[in-house]
Formats: C-alpha cells, sequence, structure tokens
C-alpha cells in the first residue's frame, strides 16, 4: 500500500500552486537564452552564439522540478476523482440503502420517465417499477437483445439517471438520486 500525503482542506490548492511553480521554472530554463561571445573582426564586435549544454546541475534541476509537477498533477487528479460526489455539488448526503442510492422522491425518476422515448422509457419504466431489478431480468422483461439492454443501461447511468451495482455474475440496477 502506497503512503498517503494528507495536505487538509488545502491539499489540491496546493498541489497546484507546486505544479505552476514548476512549469514556470522549466519554462524559464528552457527559454534562457545561452552565453554569447563577442569577437572582433575587422574593428566590429560580432556576436557568436555558441552551442550550450546543460550543465548537470539543470539537468538534476529540470528531473526535480518536473518529478515535484508530475506528482502535484497525479494528487490532484486523484484526490479531486476520490472526492467527486455523483450529480451536482449541491446535493444533500444521499440516503442509502445496501450499496445503492435512492431517490428521495420517485417524482423526479417520473419526471424522467415522460422525458424519454421509445426503448429507453420502456428501460426506465421497468427500473422505475421495480428498483434493484437485476440486469438479465430487465433483458427477460423488455424481451431486448442483452447487448441492447446494456446500451441503454450504459446511456442511463452516463445521464445520472440509474446505478449499476455488481450482484453475483450480474449486476442489480438502481434509481440514483
Amino acid at each position: 500500500m502506497a503512503p498517503r500525503v494528507n495536505f487538509g482542506k488545502n491539499g489540491i490548492l496546493i498541489s497546484a500552486i507546486v505544479l505552476i511553480i514548476s512549469v514556470l521554472l522549466i519554462i524559464d530554463r528552457l527559454l534562457a537564452t545561452g552565453p554569447v561571445q563577442l569577437i572582433l573582426a575587422d574593428g566590429r564586435a560580432v556576436p557568436v552564439e555558441s552551442a550550450s549544454l546543460f550543465s548537470i546541475n539543470e539537468v538534476l534541476f529540470f528531473i526535480i522540478t518536473a518529478w515535484l509537477g508530475g506528482m502535484s498533477f497525479l494528487y490532484i487528479i486523484l484526490f479531486s476523482k476520490e472526492n467527486q460526489i455523483p450529480g451536482s455539488n449541491d446535493e444533500k448526503t444521499p440516503e442509502l440503502k445496501g450499496d445503492a442510492l435512492i431517490p428521495e422522491s420517485k417524482n423526479t425518476a417520473m419526471l424522467a420517465a415522460t422525458i424519454l422515448e421509445g426503448d429507453e422509457k420502456i428501460l426506465f419504466q421497468n427500473i422505475l417499477d421495480n428498483d434493484g431489478i437485476l440486469q438479465r431480468e430487465l433483458i427477460v422483461k423488455t424481451g431486448f437483445s442483452e447487448p441492447k439492454v446494456s446500451r441503454l443501461l450504459d446511456k442511463a447511468e452516463r445521464r445520472g439517471l440509474i446505478v449499476r451495482h455488481r450482484d453475483g455474475m450480474g449486476n442489480r440496477i438502481f434509481l440514483k438520486k
């Protein structure tokens, strides 16, 4: 198990600041011009740019800065996904029934059922009537093929209407708050 760094409430802010600073430092070092030599030719100074290579200190600086930036970027991505709440941020904490989210009232789900059309409506109506139904039972009740039910459930899940939870070898479908 990997060690976990906890910055508290300001973790993402600190990580964002470290990421921005590391990117700016790398850009500054990469865009810095190399040394320019002046050669006197015919009484005039002629600038000659020599090929500039990075010193070992600069290479170490790039490695450390890139590592810090990468770690802060990963922290931002992982932390924001871990604490992401399904639906809007203004929702109350949903009530749990087993592992599934249940709507406070079925009015929202009924409204969604009236807006949907065709096969989506038939499938969603079956879920609305039988909250917690197994996916294989939906196939039998609707008469749709297994891939079609899977595609329709994927679509409903992306829209935030349902939640699928593993139940043995299949999925149990619940209405989402």
